[in-house]
């Protein structure tokens, strides 16, 4: 048994006319009976799943300290400008700085291992991941 289910084309006199069949089943010569198509299984390996983490990161603006470590944990440094504080992370392949006035988050900016500036929601989310056991 022949299916087919592409559309069939045809030349007439220099035109070219799409005739489409949902499809066609041909059978061989001697049978009266259409046979049943077996299908063959399709199995993969499917690749795991990243976690669900909430990778926003205005959630991190306008938060203190305590629930700032509380989500990152501690900074890799640590850095004091009067008035502001400086706390760095680092990622896999980026850094996020976070800027702290009165010890409250207030600017976020994220940066790759070449300091380019880069996507503050792919860096975050490669920090919170990072901190998942």
């Amino acid at each position: 048994m022949i299916v087919g289910s592409e559309p069939q084309v045809s030349q007439k006199a220099g035109n070219t006319e799409k005739s489409t069949e949902a499809s066609k089943v041909e059978t061989e010569a001697g049978d009266d009976e259409a046979q049943p198509e077996e299908l063959a299984a399709l199995t993969y390996d499917a690749a795991p799943l990243e976690r669900d983490v909430n990778d926003d990161p205005k959630q991190l603006l306008g938060i203190d300290t305590e629930a700032l470590t509380g989500l990152l944990g501690t900074p890799s440094l640590i850095r004091k400008e009067s008035p502001a504080e400086i706390w760095q992370y680092n990622a896999k392949n980026c850094v996020l700085d976070l800027v702290l006035y009165d010890a409250v988050t207030s600017y976020v900016e994220a940066r790759d291992d070449q300091v380019r500036p880069m996507d503050n929601r792919t860096c975050l989310r490669r920090l919170l991941l990072s901190k998942q056991p």
